[in-house]
């Protein structure tokens, strides 16, 4: 009921609570160091597809002009099929509790679009088409590893959150909580020590 002194057992539900508060903190602390570490891991992995793209950017460019030197801007348009190749297929898995995308590697993926047979099919165009599909690959993955970075970083800027309001608030409300319910708990210890002393002396008195 309310206005009720706090008894013992309120002390013992508090400081129970605390505890658990306590632990729960622990375990989002540990969540939050692991996606820290596969952040810095994500990022690391980015970078190493970013220089990968690079490099095969730069390689389809140069066999890019091999082919226009072969065939001519215009002859290139004959060889152009919009939507020859293949829709990505993502597969999702946890990763610290969060969902993440896969991709397969370049290797495991399909093979580059056949130009099929003729005399202006040549060694450029076919190298080309080849090295634009390693691009098209190597882009798929590296749209994969951004989206999956981001999402670790929205995790942890969750958790980090969570992390903050039990430190910020929750627990300094339960430990002035704890601290007020002591205090009370002493003085109703006080107030009876000297009601007990008045009954003893009056007692005595008579």
């Amino acid at each position: 009921m309310a206005g009720e002194a706090p008894s013992k057992m309120d002390l013992l539900e508090r400081r129970e609570e605390r505890r658990l508060v306590v632990e729960g903190k622990t375990v989002l602390e540990e969540r939050r160091d692991l996606l820290a570490q596969a952040m810095i891991e994500a990022i690391a992995e980015a970078e190493r597809a970013h220089g990968d793209v690079a490099r095969q950017l730069a390689e389809a460019r140069g066999w890019l002009r091999h082919a226009m030197l072969r065939h001519g801007l215009y002859g290139l348009r004959r060889f152009a099929r919009p939507g020859r190749w293949p829709d990505p297929q993502w597969v999702e898995r946890r990763r610290v509790g969060t969902t993440v995308l896969e991709t397969g590697s370049v290797a495991e993926d399909s093979q580059a679009p056949a130009l099929g047979s003729g005399w202006e099919v040549s060694l450029e165009l076919e190298q080309l088409v080849s090295a634009m599909h390693v691009l098209v690959e190597l882009l798929r993955r590296l749209a994969v590893l951004e989206n999956n970075l981001m999402r670790l970083t929205a995790a942890f800027r969750r958790t980090q959150r969570r992390v903050n309001a039990l430190d910020h608030i929750v627990l300094p409300e339960l430990d002035a909580a704890i601290r007020n319910v002591e205090a009370m708990l002493e003085e109703a210890d006080r107030e009876n020590l000297v009601r007990s002393l008045m009954v003893k002396r009056l007692r005595q008195a008579w």
